[in-house]
């Protein structure tokens, strides 16, 4: 008798175990779908209204944010990238910062205030077309203000620049304060990408899935806190 009850408490507490996961896994299923998530998104051609259109048409989309671009040679020594530049207004664009200079605030007049995600350093190469070293990246993050820097736009025209902040959102691209851009790069600006804040994980998934679908490079999602 007593080893039936010893079985038969076995049973409770393993039934009882198997209760307590569900509702755990059930609760973490519901906090994922009140939680906001944010991610950029990059097109190879200009946004247009109709498209525009099509975002507020995602599933628990809070809000989309356009991001200009601008099409960039990045030097930095014996170094130099091709990428697209991003000018984000820095108030409303959630931005999270590694490190970050008080020459930024100050400005420094025309000269082109940079700001580097913290993985964007892999992309420059050298001459033969190499990638800096892990310990490479590491100096020039630690001596970031410092950097000999050149910016030549899509037109060729070259100019001094200086990096005032190392980024961890977003993480791998290089970005400016947009008013500064539009008034450096001019004509050279285009408006293909942004951010976008969506409610519930199914929803960030399916945009995401949608959005790729349709050539848009998609950045990974990131939890947005207190949006």
């Amino acid at each position: 008798m007593r080893e039936r009850n010893f079985y038969k408490g076995i049973v409770w507490t393993l039934a009882f175990c198997l209760l307590v996961a569900a509702v755990v896994r059930r609760g973490g299923d519901y906090a994922k779908e009140r939680t906001t998530y944010g991610f950029l998104i990059q097109a190879k051609e200009e946004l247009t209204a109709d498209i525009l259109e099509e975002f507020r048409k995602l599933s628990g989309i809070r809000r989309f944010t356009p991001t200009d671009t601008a099409a960039v040679t990045i030097r930095i020594g014996t170094y130099a990238m091709e990428t697209d530049m991003m000018g984000i207004d820095f108030e409303t664009y959630p931005v999270k910062w590694e490190r970050f200079s008080e020459e930024a605030e100050r400005g420094a007049g025309n000269v082109p205030l940079l700001f580097f995600g913290k993985d964007a350093f892999f992309s420059l190469v050298d001459s033969n077309g190499y990638a800096p070293l892990k310990s490479q990246v590491e100096k020039w993050m630690n001596a970031y203000q410092a950097l000999d820097v050149t910016v030549a736009d899509e037109n060729g025209r070259e100019r001094k620049a200086k990096i005032c902040g190392i980024l961890e959102r977003p993480g791998s691209g290089v970005c400016m304060e947009k008013r500064q851009m539009e008034e450096a790069f001019g004509g050279c600006v285009h408006t293909a990408g942004g951010f976008l804040a969506i409610d519930g994980c199914k929803n960030t998934e399916t945009a995401r899935g949608l959005l790729e679908d349709a050539g848009f490079v998609v950045e990974e999602a990131c939890v947005l806190q207190g949006f």
